[in-house]
């Protein structure tokens, strides 16, 4: 039977169906956003497993990149925010 959860670099969650897990998977990019990212290092992914997590599959994985489009318009620091660069989520593309 298929299980799936959804991780970021500090922890992994529960399992889900697999429904339920891409809904977790887009709360979770909208919570992270909000409270603090760090560009590169910061990520959610969807994995599954059909092992009890010995061996897993990333179904989609996105991670914290600096949005320039955004800078083009002002930094955090000259709107009053308290950090240096707005964030934006970019889907990794699997290579073979």
């Amino acid at each position: 039977m298929k299980k799936y959860r959804v991780l970021t670099e500090n922890d992994f969650w529960e399992t889900y169906s697999l429904s339920k897990a891409e809904r977790v998977f887009e709360n979770w990019k909208d919570d992270y956003m909000s409270e603090g990212v760090v560009a590169g290092e910061s990520f959610v992914e969807l994995e599954v497993s059909e092992d009890d997590f010995e061996t897993t599959t990333s179904i989609k994985k996105v991670i914290a990149v600096v949005d320039e489009d955004r800078h083009e318009l002002g930094t955090p620091r000259e709107e009053g925010f308290d950090w240096d660069y707005w964030a934006k989520w970019e889907e990794v593309k699997e290579t073979n």
